[in-house]
């Protein structure tokens, strides 16, 4: 069971540099971030800099990269146009990058639901199908996110949906947080959702007088050791990759490499701990 990072955290850094130091702190997988604002949005690749990340990523031994795009992917009207053209060019990037044998992901939290999940439910499940039909195109899975204070926020909605859509190119991309810091058990939370998992995100947090508080995993009360073993009983072989909130990233004095750093030791520390190689 690999232990990844991902680029969410790292907004200025180059991705070039980033790929051989985060290898020497430890990493072994990758998630790209590819938001507009990050250097690596698919409009700021080209041709020659798709071939040269490639290269990059497999001169460093890490396996193709999951990407991470903040799209609203129920937007509806005119939004939706915009959003699917964003959409189609994140899946060709990621087909891009994609040297392996298995499809390629992208993975995304919902955006463009407004209304209560009896209003949205079907909404959302026929819009995920829609974008799952567009990536098996390009032989990509869309990892959707449960995201707490949003509509999809369970356990047991995220199974709904994917019970629903029934598709081989819609997954979850599975942050335990999410569902941690409203207090749902790791167990029930791993047996729901771990069967439908593409990809993970791991970190901490709590609620402080109702409000979210994200946290570096290691830092807060999630227990890893007991995360890793759920995961892997439940047969989860997927990398287990940090993602550093904007809440911590944007702090003043914010050291991405520090961060990286106690991530890494902790998440090894539990894996070995958890007695998973």
């Amino acid at each position: 069971m690999k232990i990844g990072y991902g680029t969410y955290g790292m907004p200025d850094e180059d991705v070039f540099d980033a790929l051989s130091r985060l290898k020497a702190i430890g990493y072994e997988a990758i998630e790209i971030n590819i938001n507009d604002d990050w250097p690596t949005a698919p409009h700021k690749l080209d041709g020659d800099a798709r071939k040269k990340l490639v290269d990059a990523l497999q001169q460093e031994d890490f396996p193709p990269p999951v990407l991470m795009n903040g799209l609203a992917v129920c937007a509806r009207g005119d939004a939706r146009s915009d959003m699917l053209e964003k959409f189609d060019a994140a899946c060709t990037l990621a087909s891009d990058l994609n040297f392996g044998t298995e499809p390629a992901i992208v993975v995304t939290t919902l955006g463009g639901v407004k209304n209560s999940w009896d209003e949205e439910k079907q909404w959302i499940c026929d819009g995920l199908s829609e974008l799952a039909d567009r990536c098996a195109q390009q032989n990509v899975i869309l990892g959707t996110e449960p995201h707490v204070n949003h509509i999809f926020d369970t356990p047991e909605k995220s199974a709904w949906v994917m019970e629903q859509t029934n598709h081989d190119f819609l997954k979850l991309n599975f942050d335990m947080s999410h569902f941690h810091v409203d207090g749902f058990d790791l167990q029930h939370s791993v047996d729901l959702c771990a069967p439908y998992a593409a990809a993970t995100h791991i970190k901490d947090g709590y609620r402080d007088e109702g409000k979210v508080q994200f946290q570096l995993p290691g830092e807060g009360s999630l227990d890893l050791v007991a995360y890793f073993k759920a995961v892997a009983a439940a047969g989860l072989d997927i990398p287990i990759t940090v993602e550093v909130s904007a809440q911590i990233f944007r702090k003043e004095g914010y050291d991405p490499w520090s961060a990286a750093e106690f991530c890494s030791q902790a998440l090894r520390k539990a894996r070995d701990e958890a007695g998973i190689t």
